[in-house]
């Protein structure tokens, strides 16, 4: 096979892979309760993210395994309420319930 066929060839194959990467990326803003609810690898690195993303804002570096279950189980707990909202706004809503 020379060259040319061989790239000819391979063009979908990276087409392919490259646009199933982009399928991978999550807007996070969108991401709705009921998609965390259904406990998927997904799900757990959504929460890390979550997780890392709020203590971010607080300029906090130390991660409590305890809090961080804690706080796990609130916000499942308030998706399982209303499954149809964003992760995010529950939590935003959250917090300022707190304040």
């Amino acid at each position: 096979m020379n060259r040319v066929t061989l790239m000819v060839c391979c063009v979908p194959l990276v087409l392919g892979a490259n646009s199933a990467v982009r399928a991978d990326v999550v807007d996070m803003s969108k991401f709705t309760c009921e998609s965390l609810l259904q406990a998927s690898g997904n799900s757990i690195d959504a929460a890390v993210w979550l997780s890392g993303y709020y203590n971010g804002t607080r300029k906090n570096t130390k991660l409590d395994r305890a809090q961080f279950r804690q706080n796990a189980e609130v916000i499942v707990a308030e998706c399982r309420e209303n499954p149809k909202a964003t992760v995010m706004g529950t939590i935003g809503k959250m917090m300022s319930r707190k304040k």
